[in-house]
């Protein structure tokens, strides 16, 4: 069985799911001179981006809660600590391999381009919805980490684009009029965001996107991704654990702080 194939099965049961390979010299040229691949690790030749698609990553993660509670109560970002210990896991199959792991947690101190590489590594096509979009999951994909290693595996067939010839029911269901020459724009959707309730824990746009419909995330998921603080007191309650027993209230949203930061 070859890498990839073996990390494919690997995390599957993590609910890490959705896997690709990009090539660092077409991630380099829309790349931050400090954000390129060898300027992180030199002598990279591959990029392997891990994705979550549908429900299988937070029902994985409920799973563990439920039997690990304190993996709740005792982290500011349990589902970060859950991917985190879900890549740790699969350093065996690494062994031997120079490589180099980049995650998209909070507290990472990098962040690299996710979209860019998910979109080289065939995990789906730019949208107009500004997510990347993919066949099985529709938008409902989450960029988990990316892996750089020197090693040799070819990058991964390009996905199909979905907007094009679509009827765009995702910018006729956006109460925010948040499109731009029919593209998702961030700054209308945090103004909105910061003088509406009308979007907080669902995007409606997103809702409304006709590929995918049999992954979407389920109510409390949506919840606790778009608005977190809310979101942790519904799992809380979801798995019966008392809120005096939580060490973390939950954070944001931070509409500002996601403006400055490109979303």
């Amino acid at each position: 069985m070859d890498l990839l194939s073996s990390l494919r099965e690997h995390l599957q049961p993590w609910g890490l799911n959705h896997l690709g390979v990009a090539s660092p010299a077409a991630y380099d040229l829309s790349a931050k001179p400090e954000l390129r691949s060898q300027a992180l690790m030199p002598g990279t030749r591959s990029i392997v981006v891990v994705g979550s698609g549908g429900p299988d990553l937070w029902e994985a993660f409920l799973a563990d809660l439920q039997g690990e509670p304190l993996r709740l109560t005792g982290q500011a970002h349990p589902l970060d600590a859950f991917v985190t210990r879900a890549v740790a896991s699969a350093e065996p199959l690494l062994a031997g391999i120079s490589h180099r792991w980049f995650l998209t947690t909070a507290t990472a101190s990098v962040h690299l381009d996710m979209r860019t590489l998910a979109v080289l590594a065939g995990l789906g096509a730019k949208s107009r919805l500004g997510l990347v979009l993919d066949r099985r999951f529709g938008p409902w994909l989450g960029l988990r980490a990316a892996c750089l290693m020197d090693l040799d595996l070819p990058p991964s067939p390009p996905a199909p684009d979905l907007c094009t010839g679509c009827a765009a029911p995702c910018m006729m269901r956006c109460p925010g009029n948040a499109f731009v020459d029919g593209q998702w724009d961030v700054g209308r959707c945090a103004a909105f965001h910061k003088a509406s309730k009308q979007c907080h824990g669902i995007c409606h746009a997103r809702l409304a996107c006709p590929v995918g419909v049999a992954e979407q995330y389920p109510e409390l998921q949506r919840r606790y991704h778009d608005d977190r603080k809310n979101g942790r007191a519904m799992l809380r309650a979801h798995l019966g654990i008392p809120a005096a027993q939580d060490r973390h209230a939950g954070e944001g949203p931070h509409w500002d702080e996601w403006v400055g930061s490109g979303g």
